[in-house]
Parts: structure tokens; C-alpha cells; sequence
């Protein structure tokens, strides 16, 4: 019996961070697709001008966490995780490894060290500095994390500085 639970206490100690693992690495690839949808209906709204409206429900964030930044115009994702799904770009001090973000269609995906040995930050951003002013109402300030219902929309109004359109994205529940 003793033998038994040795057994199994060695198969889930190497099989449990194995799984942990696979889920984050399938939560990457869904959240990979959702930015394509997010980028997509973003785009949409800022080109078909004023009164466009784009819903998007639910927007499901599994893990880590979605954040808006209107100073940058991004839409950047964040997940801490043990799994190396790529090589980092930066140390856990910040610094450049030579290691350049890595393009896939309107994202730029990259990882970044922690000061926890095997932990990784995977990142996602969405640019749209030469295409929208994003800004960010919500009665969330973010980031966000869960399950929420998106409007994203063109309220006619532009950037007196870039002559962009504003787009507006908005999170409630």
C-alpha cells in the first residue's frame, strides 16, 4: 500500500505542472484568436466613421489579464505562467535579451522573465497608434479579467492633434 501512494505521489507531481502547462498554452491560443476579433471590429469602426458600433459578447478573458491603454492606443494581455511558449525578450530587470517581439498579423507577442526561476510573462499588444485614438469608458478601470460585453464605437469625433477618429471601448458586465 505504502508503494501505491509513493506511485501516485510521483505521477501527480510530475503530471499536475504538465497540465498547468497545457491549459496555459491553450489560453494563449484562445486569446490569440480574440485578438484577432478585437482587432478586426476595432479597425471596422474607425474606418466606417462616425455612428459605427461594433458589440462584441461575451469577451471571455480565462486567464490572465486584458488591459485598454488610451495614452498608447494599445489593447495589451498579460499571463504569468511556467510554460516557455517562446524565447523572452527581456530579463526580469527589463532588460533586452536580443531576443526582437515577435509579429503575428496586427500583434506583437513577446515574453518577458520574472525574478521567479521558470516564471515567464507571455504579452500580447495591439497597436493602433497610426490608426485610432483608443479611449478606454467603463465603470471598470481595468485591467480586466472574466467575462464581460464590449461596445466598441466610432462617436464621431477625431484627435485635433493626429486627425484620428476617436474609438471608444467600453466593458460592462
Amino acid at each position: 500500500m505504502a508503494l501505491g501512494v509513493v506511485v501516485i505521489t510521483i505521477i501527480l507531481a510530475a503530471g499536475v505542472p504538465m497540465v498547468q502547462k497545457m491549459k496555459d498554452k491553450n489560453v494563449f491560443a484562445q486569446t490569440k484568436s480574440l485578438f484577432y476579433t478585437i482587432d478586426k471590429n476595432i479597425k471596422d469602426v474607425a474606418s466606417e466613421g462616425p455612428g459605427s458600433k461594433r458589440y462584441l459578447s461575451p469577451l471571455d478573458v480565462k486567464a490572465g489579464t486584458l488591459a485598454v491603454d488610451s495614452e498608447n492606443d494599445m489593447v495589451k494581455w498579460q499571463l504569468t505562467t511556467k510554460a516557455k511558449l517562446m524565447e523572452p525578450s527581456y530579463d526580469f530587470r527589463g532588460q533586452s535579451t536580443g531576443i526582437d517581439k515577435f509579429p503575428e498579423g496586427p500583434m506583437l507577442m513577446y515574453a518577458a522573465e520574472t525574478n521567479i526561476v521558470d516564471e515567464y510573462l507571455l504579452n500580447l499588444e495591439l497597436d493602433y497608434g497610426e490608426t485610432a485614438d483608443i479611449a478606454l469608458e467603463s465603470m471598470f478601470p481595468g485591467p480586466f479579467s472574466g467575462s464581460y460585453s464590449v461596445s466598441i464605437r466610432h462617436n464621431g469625433t477625431y484627435n485635433p492633434d493626429t486627425r484620428l477618429p476617436v474609438v471608444i471601448v467600453e466593458f460592462t458586465v
